[in-house]
This record gives C-alpha cells, sequence and structure tokens, in this order.
C-alpha cells in the first residue's frame, strides 16, 4: 500500500489477508518494492507518472492512467475488494505458471545439459551448477554412496571458495546427509541455528567457522536407483535472490519453499537417470577396456619377447597425435584430433598387431634364417660328412690330407652359422662359397648335399629371417587384424578403428601392404601409428631375432624412412625433435644429436635396415 498512511490501508490488509499474500505499507515505492509485488496506490495522497504498469490498482479521480484498475475514491468501498481480489487471483496464477515454466525449462536444459557428458567430474560438476541455478542456492554439494559409506563427489559454493574437510561420511543419522541417504527422506530447513535436540542429527558448523561463513537454510534430497536404493544425495544451502551472485550478507538469505522442494526432487530424479546412465557407460567402457587388455595379453602370450610392444605403439602414437594437434606450425596447419578421434586411435593402435593371433608361432617366433630344426639338420649332415670322409680316408691312399679336409668342414659349417644369423652382413664371396659348399660335400648314404637349395636359398635372406612365403604369413597379420576388428559392432565414435589399424604398414610412396595406399589415402592418424610402431620395434630389446637398437640409430633409420618417401616427414621432425619417447621408450639418445636439425642422417636403409613386417 502506497502510501503507507493511506485510510484504505486497513482495506487492502484485509483483502490481502484473505487472498493469503502478504500486506506490507510502504511511504514510496522504490524499485525493490515493485519487483514481483502488487501494488495499490492512493494517489489522492501522491503523485505518479500517468503509466503505473498492470501490478498497480491505483484510488484516483483520473482517467488517462495505465495500470490495471482505476478506481474512484467514491467507489473504493464497493470495487477495491473485487479488483484487488481479482488481481491477486491473476498474479497467484501467473505465478503458478511461470513457475512450471521455469521447472520444465530447467528440468529440460539438465537433461539436455547431461546427455552428452561422459566425463565423471564434468558431469557432477554441470549438474550442481545446473541444479543450483534453479535453486537459487549459494552453496552446494553432491554426495555418492558406495560400500556404506558417502564420498563427497562435488561441491560448489558462489561466495567462498569450499573444501570439504571430511571426503567420506557414515550413512547414519549423525549427520543430515547421512540421514537423508539412510532414511531416503527430502530435509528442510529455514535456518540450521534452529534445529532443536529433538531431531538426531545435528548440523556441522566447523567450515562455517573456518570460512567465516553462515549456513543458515538448507535442502538435502536423496536419490534414488533404478532398484529403488538410495545412492547418493543433492545438498543445497543458502537460498538467495538472485542465482550466481555472492551473497552481500547473510542476513539475504532466503528459506527453500515447498516449490523448491518438488523442484529438486524433479532434479533429483533427472541426476539419478543421468548418474545411472553414466555409470552403465563406465561399466561398459570398463568392459570393453577388459576385452582390450584381455586381447593384447593373447598377442603377447604368443610371442612375450614383444610384451608392451601394443602398449608402448599406443602411448608413441597418442602422444605424437596430441602434439600435432597443438602444433601451430605451418606443416600441421588444419591437422586437428577431437577427444574421439584420440581415443580412436588409442584403440586402434593397442589392437594394431592383434592378427598375429593368426600367424604360425614358428613363425612368429623365429629368431634366424633357419628354424632351429633345420640348422640341426644341417649340423648333423655336417657330422655324417665328416664320418664320411673320415671312412673314404681309411680307404684311399694318395687322396687328400685328412686333417685339412675336417678343418675345411669345420669352417664351412662355421659359414653356415654365421649366415643363419640375421645380423650377419654377409658378402658375395659367402654366397658364393655358400653354393661351393653345396655341391663340395655330397652325401652318400642318403645321397643329397649337406646344405639343400632352400636352405641357401634362407640362408641368402638378404634382411631379417623371413624367406618370402613366412614373409608373405606375416604380413597377413594386418589383414587377419582388420577381419577381426571388423566384426566387432564399435560405437559411432569408434567406427574408424578397423580402418586406422589396418592401415599401419602402408607406406606414402604406396609400396607398403596390404592395400598398397599411398599419400593421402592414408588416414593421417594411421601415419603417426607408423612412426610409433617402426620407433618401437627398432628400440625394444629381448627379441629372439634382434636386439635392442640404440635412440640415436633408430632416429636416423626414420629420417631414412622419409628420405625414402616411406613416412611422413614433419611428423618424424617433431617425434624427434620434442622427443617423444621419453617416459615411455627407457633408452635415451647422446645430447646434441637428436635436435631439430638433420645430423647424421646419411646412412643408407641397407647400412640400417627399418624393421621388418615381423619385427613391427
Amino acid at each position: 500500500m502506497v502510501p503507507a498512511s493511506s485510510k484504505y490501508a486497513a482495506l487492502v490488509r484485509e483483502v490481502a489477508a484473505r487472498a493469503g499474500a502478504a500486506f506490507v505499507p510502504v511511504d514510496l515505492a522504490v524499485p525493490y518494492d515493485v519487483v514481483g509485488r502488487l501494488l495499490v496506490v492512493d494517489l489522492t495522497q501522491v503523485m505518479v507518472t500517468r503509466r503505473l504498469g498492470r501490478q498497480v490498482i491505483a484510488i484516483s479521480t483520473r482517467d488517462d492512467l495505465d495500470c490495471y484498475d482505476v478506481i474512484h475514491p467514491d467507489q473504493v468501498q464497493d470495487r477495491l475488494r473485487r479488483a484487488l481480489t481479482n488481481l491477486i487471483e491473476v498474479q497467484q496464477h501467473r505465478a503458478r505458471l511461470q513457475k512450471e515454466r521455469e521447472t520444465i525449462r530447467v528440468l529440460n536444459e539438465l537433461g539436455f545439459s547431461l546427455s552428452a557428458i561422459t566425463d565423471t567430474s564434468q558431469l557432477l560438476d554441470r549438474l550442481l551448477s545446473h541444479a543450483r541455478r534453479a535453486l537459487r542456492a549459494d552453496g552446494g554439494s553432491i554426495y555418492l554412496v558406495a560400500d556404506g559409506v558417502m564420498r563427497f563427489a562435488a561441491s560448489q559454493n558462489d561466495t567462498i571458495r569450499f573444501e570439504p574437510t571430511r571426503a567420506t561420511l557414515p550413512v547414519d543419522d549423525s549427520s543430515m546427509a547421512g540421514f537423508a541417504a539412510l532414511n531416503g527422506e527430502l530435509l528442510r530447513h529455514d535456518d540450521l541455528r534452529a534445529i532443536g535436540p529433538e531431531l538426531p542429527y545435528r548440523p556441522n558448523f566447523v567450515n562455517d567457522q573456518r570460512l567465516r561463513y553462515e549456513t543458515r537454510s538448507s535442502l538435502l534430497v536423496p536419490m534414488f536407483d533404478r532398484d529403488n536404493a538410495v545412492f547418493g544425495v543433492l545438498a543445497f544451502y543458502n537460498r538467495k535472490s538472485e542465482p550466481g551472485a555472492p551473497l552481500a550478507s547473510f542476513d539475504r538469505v532466503l528459506p527453500f519453499t515447498e516449490h523448491d522442494a518438488d523442484l529438486a526432487r524433479s532434479i533429483a530424479s533427472q541426476a539419478s537417470v543421468a548418474l545411472e546412465n553414466h555409470r552403465l557407460y563406465q561399466e561398459i567402457r570398463d568392459l570393453f577396456d577388459g576385452f582390450v587388455t584381455a586381447a593384447v595379453t593373447v598377442i603377447e602370450a604368443r610371442d612375450p619377447s614383444t610384451a608392451g610392444h601394443s602398449h608402448r605403439v599406443a602411448r608413441l602414437t597418442s602422444r605424437i597425435a596430441q602434439e600435432v594437434h597443438d602444433s601451430d606450425e605451418r606443416e600441421f596447419a588444419g591437422v586437428r584430433f577431437t577427444p574421439v578421434e584420440l581415443e580412436e586411435l588409442y584403440y586402434a593402435s593397442i589392437l594394431h598387431d592383434f592378427g598375429k593371433v593368426g600367424v604360425p608361432e614358428h613363425v612368429l617366433l623365429k629368431a634366424d634364417k633357419l628354424h632351429p630344426w633345420e640348422l640341426e639338420r644341417v649340423e648333423g649332415r655336417f657330422r655324417v660328412a665328416a664320418l664320411q670322409t673320415r671312412l673314404e680316408s681309411m680307404r684311399a691312399e694318395g687322396g687328400e690330407p685328412l686333417e685339412g679336409l675336417l678343418t675345411e668342414l669345420e669352417r664351412d659349417l662355421s659359414l653356415v652359422r654365421r649366415m643363419n644369423r640375421t645380423g650377419y652382413r654377409y658378402t658375395a664371396d659367402d654366397v658364393a662359397a655358400l653354393n661351393h659348399i653345396s655341391g663340395r660335400w655330397w652325401l652318400t648314404d642318403q645321397p643329397g648335399p649337406v646344405v639343400t637349395a632352400l636352405e641357401c636359398a634362407r640362408l641368402c635372406i638378404p634382411q631379417g629371417s623371413l624367406d618370402p612365403e613366412e614373409r608373405r604369413s606375416i604380413e597377413a597379420h594386418v589383414s587377419f587384424t582388420y577381419n577381426f576388428l571388423k566384426v566387432i559392432p564399435w560405437t559411432r565414435n569408434l567406427k574408424r578403428v578397423p580402418e586406422l589399424a589396418h592401415a599401419h604398414h602402408e607406406k606414402l610412396d604406396g609400396t607398403g601392404y596390404p592395400l598398397r595406399l599411398s599419400g593421402d589415402q592414408i588416414p593421417y592418424g594411421a601415419r603417426l601409428m607408423t612412426i610409433a610402431d617402426i620407433f618401437d620395434a627398432l628400440t625394444a630389446g629381448d627379441r629372439p631375432y634382434k636386439g635392442s637398437m640404440a635412440i640415436e640409430q633408430a632416429t636416423r633409420i626414420l629420417r631414412a624412412e622419409v628420405d625414402a618417401g616411406h613416412i611422413e616427414g614433419p611428423a618424424v621432425e617433431l617425434f624427434i625433435g620434442k622427443r617423444l619417447w621419453e617416459g615411455i621408450v627407457g633408452a635415451r639418445a647422446p645430447e646434441g644429436l637428436l635436435g631439430p636439425g638433420r645430423h647424421d642422417h646419411g646412412a643408407h636403409p641397407h647400412e640400417d635396415p627399418p624393421p621388418s613386417a615381423r619385427e613391427r
């Protein structure tokens, strides 16, 4: 009522009381008094402008006023009661409608916001932020129940920087949150200082005293899972008039209303669905990660010497991709990876060798050019040849001295053993000597040479330990990997995993396998995986067919592969310049050898060969 001294004040008070509205007499209506309130203005005592607004009833003799209703002073007794009652009802209906709209808006916004979040911390933070804003709460916390205790999962406060003093709370009657969780009841208090001894729980003011804060009004609502069991509690403190702004005075704290309690229940229901979905999503992710771990374990069980290779390649590839993404160098302009693409590349990298489960074990583990049993057969023939030579020497007279023949046999067997090792760089003279051995020593009991043509061909393998047929068997692991991965029902975010893994042995010049892709036909992520795969294969130790290579030598080979047009040059230089292997691959290069400049990369691939298909 404006002014408070109006003779109509008693009538307005009576009508307001009957309509369930509060009566506030004021002498001057400032903006704070007008917002959200209805006014009855006695213009026989005050002067105002013509435009008053649709929330104002004016008592005046003027007819040009813009307001809800104008009542002549002579008609106040007859009309004011009905006009004010109608205006209060209209505003009450409008307020209820606005609250319902706000509730729907908040719940829709909350549901939409939470539906796309997969990170737990981000989900909880977003949930609490939306809920506090909707309820105009200065502070709030989320408690999650697990194994009979509650832990603080998230806390926020607009006025102070808040960190909980206790990480967990028992689920019992000793605390308000524990009581809400234990009994599944909503708790609402206008002023925590007024809680009496008749209640089992006591508010905890330790943080208030420590931070010079005053927690007054509170609203705690439990969250239920699909089995109707409480799995968490939403707690809100100190309702205020404006959301988001810090409290200027704790005397301005408002109580939470019944409408707030209903809205909090709805928010808790939405939150329960979101958190349950997230938990299910996380369980599926854990299940999938367990499957990936099992798959990698199967690979490494077949070849224990390569244990850790898949994980190292995945970490190296991810690190290179992240550095490429973050780089502002011209060579990487336009090359960006989303978090989803980085995850997709990680899974493709860790599963890139799964197809090796389809490679025969004797090929997969072949350390030398001849299989162990093949070398044993050759050595057995040499022993037979030595015995045969002794017998022939005893029968013959005037032939070659026996000692010289046996020495020659021993020398020839030594050459076979040297050429059998993958690290031995044989010469043309060695090849000629091997062919001479095949024709020089002939067994009579089981007619044939001591070294067969097939064995000679294998001993002359120019690089690695695999003959062409075995190499094709090893190379088939890429197709095996793709055929295995493509039958997995990948989610939309991981659908390119088979394609990326399929391309990790392709080369930019089209000489790779199995698809002979070139240039931009090869996914960029797969090109980075190739760099990581080569580097780890070169530097890994304890493989049966090779020793570990120094970092300096491995980087020289990478640069030689760039010069040959096989792999991505800018990415290799970024990898070397930033030493991205550190912390993943244990070896270290000498200082001054691996800077961004091109040092000592003139070695030919024949001198420092890249890893073979089996090594990668």
